[in-house]
């Protein structure tokens, strides 16, 4: 029968060591394994990345006008042939919908795509200290742009609810849209040489606040 052992490392003998050096397994006293959540680790690395859709603080981005319109991307990332992304999460929230329209919001990838007039965004990386920077161009809020010519659709989610939102005493059932890929169970790995693109249509001159954050890794990696 097999043997593992490790290091009991719960509180205070909790150490660790320069990077590439052999160490031992991390348990606690009762002898259960520590392990690392996938993602954890990524952090720590610092591939993962995100971006503020533009809109800090106080300051939104207009969202495309009308129905859902796939020339005007209101987020789009491209992935260069280095590497390939796993979108982690999405969020979309509106600060106003404009005149009365259906709220539709969705996320897809594939190949194909450009972005026209647009506001560039820079990624940020979960970990500074390491130095690693994204190799994605992404851009928020296009006024123009092409589709994507092969589409795979991760998710879409919306309100059903055509009203006008005019003043304060107007409450519209749900602003705040999210896409978690912890809650599906699926990474979907997006690359090399592919488009991530992203819509949220409400009604005319919808505006509001996109935040967006995935693990960006070496094609090697995921070959």
């Amino acid at each position: 029968m097999a043997v593992i052992k490790g290091n009991a490392k719960q509180t205070t003998s909790v150490s660790r060591v320069g990077e590439g050096v052999e160490t031992y397994m991390r348990m606690l006293r009762d002898g259960t394994v520590g392990v690392a959540d996938l993602i954890a680790l990524w952090s720590l690395e610092g591939r993962i990345f995100t971006i503020d859709g533009g809109g800090q603080g106080t300051t939104a981005i207009t969202f495309g006008a009308g129905t859902l319109d796939v020339l005007e991307h209101d987020l789009h990332v491209s992935v260069p042939a280095s590497v390939c992304i796993i979108p982690l999460k999405l969020i979309i929230h509106f600060d106003a919908f404009g005149a009365i329209g259906i709220v539709e919001c969705c996320m897809q990838y594939g190949s194909g795509s450009t972005v026209g007039t647009a506001t560039a965004c820079t990624p940020r990386s979960s970990n500074a200290n390491t130095g690693l920077q994204s190799a994605c161009t992404v851009k928020v809020a296009a006024a123009t742009g092409v589709n994507l010519t092969t589409i795979n659709e991760v998710w879409h989610d919306g309100a059903p609810l055509g009203v006008t939102v005019a003043s304060a005493t107007q409450i519209r059932e749900k602003v705040h849209f999210e896409y978690n890929a912890m809650d599906t169970g699926i990474l979907h790995v997006i690359g090399p040489s592919q488009q991530l693109v992203a819509y949220a249509s409400g009604g005319s001159a919808g505006a509001g606040y996109i935040n967006f954050s995935w693990a960006e890794l070496p094609v090697t990696s995921v070959e």
